[in-house]
Parts: C-alpha cells; sequence; structure tokens
C-alpha cells in the first residue's frame, strides 16, 4: 500500500516535511538541530519544545560564519511546560540561504525540540 499524504484543510500539501529532534543541554550556544545546505533556506514549519523542572529559554537562529542570528523571539515554557507552533504551510520562520538551524539554550533545564521544515 502507498503512503497517505496528508494534506492540511488550507490545499497546501506537506509533501517534502523533514524532520528532526534534539535533546539540547543548558546553557547552549547556536546548538545545530539542521545542517546548512549550499543554495537553500531552511523553513520550520512546525515546533514543539518541552522543558522539564526549571522553566528555560529558548530561540532559534540562522547560523552562518560567526554568532548566529535570532529568527523568531525568545520562548519562554513554564516548568514541566512547553510551546508548540502548529504546522503552518507557510512557515513559521527561515534561515538565511546556506546557514544552519540553531538553537540557543537558557540555564534552568535540558529543552527537547521537534521540528517540522522543508529545505527551499
Amino acid at each position: 500500500m502507498a503512503p497517505v499524504e496528508i494534506v492540511p484543510s488550507t490545499g497546501h500539501s506537506t509533501s517534502g516535511v523533514k524532520y528532526a529532534f534534539a535533546e539540547v543541554a543548558v546553557s547552549q550556544t547556536d546548538q545545530v538541530l539542521v545542517a546548512a545546505v549550499a543554495g537553500k533556506r531552511i523553513r520550520v514549519h512546525q515546533t514543539r519544545r518541552i522543558v522539564g523542572g526549571t522553566a528555560t529559554t529558548s530561540r532559534m537562529n540562522s547560523k552562518g560564519a560567526g554568532a548566529g542570528t535570532a529568527i523568531e523571539p525568545t520562548v519562554t515554557p513554564a516548568i514541566n511546560g512547553g510551546h508548540v507552533d502548529p504546522f503552518s504551510p507557510v512557515g513559521w520562520m527561515e534561515t538565511n540561504v546556506g546557514e544552519a538551524l540553531t538553537i540557543n539554550t537558557g540555564a534552568g533545564s535540558v529543552t527537547g525540540i521537534l521540528i517540522g521544515y522543508t529545505l527551499v
């Protein structure tokens, strides 16, 4: 049986969406979530973050040479909480061309993150 393609009610296909996940330690700077691809942007269509017993900040970046550049506001889930950006066919954020998708985390708890992305 062929795999079933999910098509959101907007009519946009999810074909080509890739997934990545990580358990990111506290106080990390530019921890790579998705490696850079020459000539491509990484467009993030959905995210889910979970933190443990201490509230922790996180922020995704576009990372070329030098420090990463923020591509979203800082997210601060509560203790044992989380944050979800549901699937968006147009994406929530994207990196600069040829740059990696990275994350910074604050002091507190490990941050578990799942993302759905495409290369554009």
